[in-house]
């Protein structure tokens, strides 16, 4: 792999990428609307925006892991509880390798890109491989299943 192309992926920045579009949800819309959302535009989260700010951010992991009580209430609205309050956001001048290293050391699969404090994309797990892939098509498509098994012999006839 080409080290300056490599170097060059890792130091550009997550705003020149295409980002995915937040869906924003005021905290007061029930857990049935943030899901159907998800659903419908087919999102890993929404964010809970108030005042134009910020506030929490619901995910598909906060919908199985807070969400899958049997008595639990559709209606209810993100509160507190359920949402990941004050969630962490980088700058749209944040390098891809910083996003990727925040996203690995948290355990994050989607982060909210901000621009003079407002929310301008997401930044997805998914997506920066796929452009990884993309970037580096001839050394992803060409790696074997099992990239340290050495074959004794050559197969076929």
């Amino acid at each position: 792999m080409d080290r300056s192309r490599l170097a060059k992926f890792i130091d550009q920045r997550v705003g020149e990428l295409p980002l995915a579009e937040p869906v924003f949800l005021p905290p007061t819309a029930s857990v049935r609307t943030a899901v159907q959302r998800m659903h419908r535009g087919a999102r890993s989260c929404v964010l809970a925006m108030e005042e134009e700010k910020l506030v929490g951010i619901f995910t598909e992991r906060d919908v199985l892991t807070r969400c899958m009580a049997g008595d639990f209430d559709w209606d209810q609205p993100l509160a507190p509880d359920l949402l990941t309050r004050d969630p962490f956001v980088i700058a749209s001048t944040t390098t891809v390798g910083d996003a990727i290293a925040i996203m690995q050391r948290s355990n994050y699969r989607t982060l909210p890109v901000v621009e003079d404090g407002a929310v301008v994309g997401l930044v997805r797990l998914g997506e920066l491989l796929q452009h990884f892939a993309e970037s580096f098509p001839e050394e992803v498509l060409n790696l074997p299943p099992r990239p340290h098994q050495v074959v004794a012999r050559r197969e076929g006839g």
